[in-house]
């Protein structure tokens, strides 16, 4: 039987330290981390069986299961159906610090986006309506799933006033970026965001759309920009995949 080409093998040679106070777990993870870190276990490849582990390192299942258990919560391993793969390593965003262009965010940080529309079209919709303070209950709706290195980590809807930006449904947002459209079509630049956010599960659609397993953790956030006249003009939510991304925020007194 041969083997597959997306199973990691372990280095024959590998061994732990019994004779340092060093937890045998936690050189374990140690192990699997330096692998990863250098390349030489590739995103997306199936680790070693927990047989394989215990025989070449002569570990219980228990102290294995302690290493890979931590390595999931980090994100660092990712674990479906009794399988566990190298994860792709968690986007860092400054979605809640700073007010910037997914896009822009991603190539400063030496990441490439990428932008897939699914929906685009006029809709009526009364709570964004409500947030944007229209008395018409028609919005522009669009709806984007957007990927780092064609890995997809966050579906976001947005919702803008009809009446004032009903051209933009003649554009292609797969590859220019919304802001900076708003800001030269109609002059608008973003003053400030209000952001609510909440734990929630992956659903059917968030699973299909971001490629997680139903009910992993999503970061589920609704937000309003407001203009430099401090009149809202744009209602979104964005679900971030749980296991995909990091948020930093920076408070000061």
């Amino acid at each position: 039987m041969g083997v597959n080409k997306m199973q990691i093998v372990i280095d024959e040679l590998a061994s732990l330290n019994r004779s340092v106070p060093i937890p045998l777990y936690y050189q374990l993870k140690e192990y699997i981390l330096d692998n990863i870190r250098t390349g030489r276990w590739k995103v997306g490849h199936t680790i070693p069986t927990e047989q394989q582990f215990c025989e070449v390192f002569g570990i219980s299942r228990p102290t294995l299961r302690q290493a890979i258990n931590e390595l999931v919560s980090e994100g660092r391993l990712h674990k479906m159906n009794r399988r566990v793969t190298v994860a792709s390593p968690k986007v860092h965003n400054s979605f809640f610090d700073v007010v910037q262009s997914f896009n822009l965010e991603m190539r400063g940080k030496n990441l490439t986006p990428k932008t897939r529309v699914l929906a685009f079209e006029a809709r009526e919709c009364e709570k964004a309506a409500k947030k944007l303070n229209l008395s018409d209950k028609r919005c522009v709706f669009l709806k984007r799933v957007r990927s780092v290195e064609d890995e997809p980590v966050v579906l976001l809807e947005t919702y803008l006033p009809y009446q004032s930006m009903s051209e933009l449904l003649s554009l292609d947002f797969t590859d220019i970026s919304l802001y900076e459209t708003l800001e030269e079509k109609y002059r608008i630049a973003v003053s400030r965001v209000e952001r609510v956010f909440e734990a929630t599960l992956a659903r059917t659609l968030e699973s299909d759309v971001l490629n997680v397993k139903k009910g992993s953790p999503i970061c589920y956030v609704e937000s309003v920009a407001y203009d430099q006249h401090d009149i809202p003009f744009e209602y979104s939510i964005a679900r971030y995949c749980g296991e995909k991304n990091r948020f930093h925020v920076s408070i000061s007194k």
